[in-house]
């Protein structure tokens, strides 16, 4: 049993792994208008190709109505970032 969680580890250290790097948010002089934390998130480009398909899919099979303007407008940011890494 030993041998086999040894080889497993193994095989887990090439796998793609996500990261989400969060950034401190500049701080304002009212406590009233608090910024959002910002959050980075970096994939590499099967992940990224992976969304992208996930989202054409459930656009396709018809998962969301079909004027939704989020799916859009992310299927729309997933594109760019692909293209920007061809």
């Amino acid at each position: 049993m030993r041998s086999l969680q040894h080889k497993r580890r193994v095989r887990d250290v090439g796998r793609p792994r996500l990261s989400l790097v969060t950034t401190s948010a500049a701080t304002t002089a009212s406590a009233w208008q608090r910024p959002e934390p910002e959050h980075e998130l970096r994939l590499n480009f099967r992940e990224l190709a992976l969304i992208y398909k996930s989202l054409q899919a459930a656009k396709t099979l018809g998962a969301l109505p079909p004027q939704d303007e989020l799916l859009d407008d992310t299927i729309e940011l997933v594109e760019q970032a692909l293209n920007r890494a061809v």
